[in-house]
């Protein structure tokens, strides 16, 4: 976690692809307050640009990108 990031919501997407990923953080995202941090655990190499993309004409946005062994966790705040 970044400082001064909280996670709200843990969504573990490990195994799936987008735009599936994307379609289910969307619709967690929605059921979440405004300032609050989902954390998105994927293994699909182009999640971050297909986040980044996709968030672009909202108000939620991509905080943080860590990349470990076998995933990559995305922070997104509800914006």
């Amino acid at each position: 976690m970044e400082s001064g990031y909280t996670v709200d919501k843990v969504l573990d997407l490990r195994g799936w692809s987008c735009p599936w990923c994307i379609v289910k953080a969307k619709s967690w995202l929605r059921r979440m307050e405004p300032g609050q941090v989902l954390e998105v655990l994927t293994t699909d190499p182009e999640a971050q640009d297909n986040f980044n993309n996709a968030l672009r004409t909202g108000s939620d946005r991509v905080m943080a990108v860590r990349k470990h062994p076998e995933h990559f966790q995305l922070l997104i705040r509800h914006g």
